[in-house]
C-alpha cells in the first residue's frame, strides 16, 4: 500500500475548491468569488433552455453508453462461462 500516495490525494483533496449548484441551471461550481454562475449568468432565458437541453442529451449519452457497457460485460461474461464448461 502506497501511504505516501494516499496522504497526497487527501491533500490535494483538501485544497480542492469546494463547489455547489447553482439555483438556475444546477451545474456546479466554484463560484462563491464572483457570485456570478459561469454557465449561465450571461444567458437569457432562451439561451437557458438551450443549455438545459445540451445538458440533458448529454445526460441520455451517457446513458445509453452505460447500457451498452452493461451489455457487453454481460455478454463477456456468458462468452466466459461458456469457455470454461467447454
Amino acid at each position: 500500500m502506497n501511504i505516501g500516495g494516499l496522504g497526497a490525494r487527501a491533500a490535494l483533496l483538501q485544497n480542492q475548491k469546494h463547489t455547489k449548484p447553482c439555483e438556475r441551471c444546477g451545474l456546479h461550481s466554484a463560484f462563491e468569488d464572483n457570485k456570478l454562475c459561469p454557465h449561465c449568468s450571461s444567458l437569457d432565458e432562451a439561451g437557458l433552455k438551450k443549455l438545459m437541453a445540451k445538458k440533458e442529451q448529454n445526460y441520455q449519452g451517457r446513458s445509453n453508453l452505460g447500457k451498452w457497457f452493461i451489455m457487453a460485460a454481460l455478454a463477456l461474461g456468458f462468452l466466459m462461462l461458456l469457455s470454461l464448461g467447454a
